[in-house]
């Protein structure tokens, strides 16, 4: 051990830096934290400590070097104090426990620029609310995808550095409220929720650039009347992506007059230069053939007449 510290030792602050960028954080502090004051000041000045905790290594302590962690994944249902990690700044839970998600605010992490849910969680509306209506100034980028809610989000606290924002299930009036109370936004991905409520009071967000709609509403028309009102919102938007279903019963009565949303977006989106279309495909085994070639084809076709190369268009069947 004496001979490896003292080759080790010969070596630059950089070539050290290097070797320990591919060491997990964990063994870092392990084997080399506390040999010497080089030693301390070479991982200290590291900023890209990343720690993964699951079942597989939760009960290490991990209070003796948590607060130099940068970045912290954790896995499944497990209990830890997230006052520990408060220089943290990428969190990412996958499944996460209620007693972790009732952590996520400002006092326990005020560093925090990037949070990630990405799986599926269900009854969690309470916490959904609790997340949105805590503050996080320096949150730049949120995906929240995984939540399935379509409860109207009363309280969205004011986020002016959030540039990225990922969301699930959600109506007009939570989408309007999320473009007022973040006005540097520049993506948004969200899922539509059909809403029976009136839709009124349009408000325009003229910073998003990219926004990405995927819907699972059967009925096309008053989908389209729902991304009408959803793009009256953004009249700046570049990127536009709608990723919709159908079952393959309707694409007979579809076919004939439907447009692609391309007289909508001549009214609103004037800035438009992407905009992709994802079809999905509802059908049984016993309709199979009906999915011709030739139906794809003037698919395609429609599409593409509809919006005449005024910008970038792709479309894709699945």
């Amino acid at each position: 051990m004496n001979n490896s510290l003292s080759t080790l030792e010969l070596l630059s602050n950089e070539l050290l830096i290097n070797i320990f960028r591919y060491l997990n954080t964990v063994d870092i502090f392990q084997s080399f934290y506390n040999l010497n004051f080089r030693f301390n000041t070479t991982i200290q000045s590291l900023d890209n400590h990343h720690l993964t905790i699951s079942e597989n290594n939760y009960k290490i302590n991990f209070n003796v070097f948590s607060h130099y962690i940068n970045s912290l994944t954790i896995t499944g249902e497990i209990d830890i104090n997230l006052y520990y990690f408060k220089n943290i700044r990428h969190l990412i839970l996958h499944f996460p426990s209620t007693k972790l998600l009732e952590q996520l605010n400002y006092n326990i992490l005020p560093h925090l620029e990037y949070l990630s849910i990405p799986d599926m969680l269900f009854g969690m509306s309470p916490i959904y609310q609790k997340i949105f209506s805590s503050t996080f100034p320096n949150l730049k980028s949120c995906n929240l995808y995984g939540f399935e809610t379509i409860e109207t989000i009363l309280t969205w606290t004011q986020t002016a550095s959030l540039r990225i924002l990922k969301i699930g299930l959600i109506d007009y009036h939570v989408y309007k409220s999320i473009l007022h109370a973040c006005p540097n936004l520049y993506y948004f991905k969200l899922k539509m929720f059909q809403s029976y409520l009136k839709l009124s009071n349009i408000y325009e967000h003229f910073n998003l650039k990219k926004l990405e709609i995927h819907s699972d509403i059967n009925d096309w028309y008053y989908n389209d009347q729902l991304i009408d009102i959803f793009l009256q919102c953004v009249p700046n938007l570049e990127q536009l992506s709608i990723d919709r279903i159908i079952s393959v019963s309707k694409i007979v009565e579809l076919i004939p007059d439907y447009n692609w949303l391309a007289s909508i977006i001549s009214l609103h989106l004037s800035s438009l230069q992407y905009f992709n279309f994802c079809l999905h495909l509802e059908y049984h085994y016993e309709v199979l053939q009906f999915l011709s070639t030739e139906i794809r084809r003037l698919l395609r076709q429609l599409f593409f007449n509809a919006h005449q190369n005024h910008y970038q268009s792709r479309f894709i069947i699945t």
